[in-house]
């Protein structure tokens, strides 16, 4: 693998900014449990949340998986 494959890798990672983050925090209730019912009234935005997220994980994968290919001893 050479540079420009991890630069490929590097541009298609999405941006840190993970909707997830915000939205958990907007449906934690004080006493710290998520509020099941303003959650199931947003339940499409928890959707999109979580799709983003786990392609946030595919691609921060693919990168690890790809550095540890090159850094592999030889």
């Amino acid at each position: 693998m050479d540079a420009r494959t991890l630069a490929g890798l590097l541009a298609a990672a999405p941006p840190v900014d993970l909707r997830i983050l915000e939205l958990t925090a907007e449906l934690t209730r004080p006493d710290g449990a998520l509020d099941m019912d303003a959650a199931a009234a947003r339940q499409h935005e928890v959707e999109l949340a979580c799709v983003q997220a786990q392609e946030y994980a595919a691609a921060t994968g693919r990168l690890r998986e790809a550095l540890r290919w090159t850094l592999r001893p030889r």
